[in-house]
């Protein structure tokens, strides 16, 4: 089915999505069961039929359901530093929340919010209402304060860095990524494209992620952040940057032309605001965002074999924090009484970015991204359905920042599902993200 292809797609970003484990151990599980019914990781040491490795750590189910929020036991990580004083979030539950019910994809059921949670692999669900949280619910051992594994959520807050990056006058959308580091000149897919175009992922790039082919484009990704070993018979670069510059341009397209979802452009974004700005991004993200939001408790992100960081999937971020920051995106950038980031910024986002750009990705269409309703931009999924018009940083395996900035509502997910993405996963956190709304919003003009 030509949707399920588009979703694994523009969800798989790090490794193969792998299926899920065969033998009595599989057979013998409830398919939802959590890591301590699993029994995952206990003993001294833990059974190999239980016990997680780096191996199956990324995507393997059903060890992802523990290692999601033990990320950093498996590969490198920098640590992003919490503010020096953290701020207390608002919290004002509305119990109402657990009434809504939630239609199915391709059932006739309607189903509550504890089955909804329970089926989508849920391991955190806040919901924030204006300046507060209205109402939460921790599963699989998490909780407000444990960071969890948020794959391409990272990708977004890059944009977002890069925006500021643009505000501030390092960086202008119109110059070319090569001004800027003229060792992408060698890459194709970056010489004589803009910096707005890899913001925006429509600079053009002959890249698969096809996880079917063990020879595709991503295999040889995994293996240069030293996560994998390389495809048989193929020898791997020795670090991310070095793989960067092996990518061509897809001659079939112009930059510009088309938005196409490929991680490594993320990349390639990330080496041009640290090269501007003098910056990591995990000292950017201190400065500029966790700085100034209250955060509290252990933020990382993961590094390949060279210690460069993996801004393409490589976020552990606590629920609570994220929280902290959906709240300053619904206050036009302000958080307690502090400005963070500028209205304009997150307005830019509200727009989105070329609707035609993106109904030329070859993956568009369907019930799930409609054509003439999405746009990207910066980095950041934009959903135009009137009615529902919402910014969303996703990630595969079910993770999630949903903000709907006409209704004053975030919706913070953090999930261990055990494929990266399919249609029914889409379509049901839509439907339940779309109930939440709606309840929260009856009644109003």
């Amino acid at each position: 089915m030509q949707t399920s292809k588009m979703i694994r797609s523009i969800a798989c970003t790090m490794v193969v999505c792998a299926a899920l484990p065969t033998g009595l151990f599989a057979q013998q599980q409830d398919s939802y069961a959590t890591a301590a019914e699993l029994k995952l990781m206990e003993g001294f040491p833990p059974p190999p039929e239980r016990r997680v490795t780096q191996e199956t750590a990324l995507q393997t189910p059903p060890f992802n359901r523990w290692s999601y929020q033990h990320m950093r036991m498996f590969y490198p990580s920098a640590p992003i530093a919490a503010a020096e004083k953290p701020v207390p979030l608002s919290k004002t539950i509305d119990w109402s929340i657990e009434q809504i019910e939630i239609p199915e994809p391709d059932t006739d059921q309607v189903t509550d919010l504890d089955t909804f949670l329970k089926k989508t692999y849920t391991d955190a669900l806040v919901v924030i209402k204006g300046h507060q949280i209205v109402w939460e619910r921790f599963l699989n051992g998490m909780h407000a304060n444990q960071p969890h594994q948020m794959m391409s959520v990272t990708k977004s807050f890059c944009g977002l860095l890069g925006l500021m990056a643009v505000e501030e006058g390092t960086l202008k959308e119109s110059d070319r990524v090569a001004k800027y580091v003229p060792e992408l000149e060698k890459a194709g897919a970056f010489a004589g494209a803009t910096l707005g175009q890899v913001l925006d992922m429509t600079n053009s790039m002959d890249f698969s992620e096809d996880y079917d082919d063990p020879r595709s484009g991503i295999f040889k990704y995994i293996a240069a952040l030293g996560w994998r070993e390389p495809p048989e018979g193929t020898e791997s670069e020795e670090s991310l940057h070095e793989f960067l510059l092996t990518l061509d341009i897809d001659k079939a397209h112009k930059h510009g032309e088309r938005f196409y979802y490929q991680t490594p452009k993320t990349d390639a974004l990330n080496w041009v605001i640290n090269r501007m700005t003098g910056h990591s991004f995990q000292d950017a993200m201190y400065d500029k965002l966790w700085s100034k939001l209250g955060t509290k408790g252990e933020t990382y992100v993961l590094l390949d074999k060279s210690a460069t960081l993996v801004a393409g999937g490589g976020l552990n971020a606590t629920p609570y924090n994220l929280a902290r920051f959906a709240i300053m995106m619904l206050s036009d950038g302000q958080f307690n009484g502090r400005q963070v980031l500028s209205p304009s910024i997150i307005e830019m986002l509200a727009k989105g970015g070329d609707k035609k750009a993106f109904d030329r990705y070859p993956y568009s269409g369907g019930t799930i991204f409609p054509k003439g309703n999405w746009s990207y931009r910066a980095q950041w999924w934009v959903r135009h359905t009137p009615g529902k018009e919402a910014i969303m940083a996703i990630g595969i395996h079910g993770q999630w920042i949903y903000i709907n900035v006409d209704h004053d509502i975030a919706i913070i997910k953090q999930s261990s599902q055990p494929e990266a993405e399919t249609d029914y996963m889409y379509g049901y956190q839509f439907n339940g993200f779309d109930a939440i709304v709606d309840h929260l919003t009856k009644g109003q003009l």
